[in-house]
């Protein structure tokens, strides 16, 4: 992350995550909290652009506070062959996070 602080605000009012812990003055290290899963972030000058998947469950009410919050959605919210309801968003560095949520059991070939 090019800047801790920015990034937690973006998951704390975006995601819903509370922070953990952070470290550093400014900070550099951020440890983040939701629905008993953990998320870390680190400052870098030259974050790369990768991605996360985040399980969750209540994904239209999530994808709902994401679009309020100005979030940048990437992939629109769609329900998958396999019976996965999911979405993409990108945060500030322009990291994709996919969420989802198991709507349906996935269709047998």
């Amino acid at each position: 992350m090019r800047d801790i602080e920015a990034s937690v605000a973006f998951h704390r009012d975006v995601l819903g995550f509370e922070t953990k812990a952070m470290m550093g003055d400014p900070p550099n290290f951020a440890l983040l909290t939701a629905g008993g899963g953990e998320i870390a972030l680190n400052l870098h000058d030259d974050p790369q652009v990768n991605g996360c998947y985040i399980y969750v469950t209540g994904v239209e009410a999530l994808h709902d506070r994401c679009v309020e919050q100005g979030a940048t959605v990437t992939y629109p919210l769609t329900l998958e062959p396999w019976g996965l309801l999911n979405f993409v968003i990108a945060d500030p560095d322009g990291h994709k996070i996919a969420i989802g949520e198991q709507k349906e059991a996935p269709a047998q070939t």
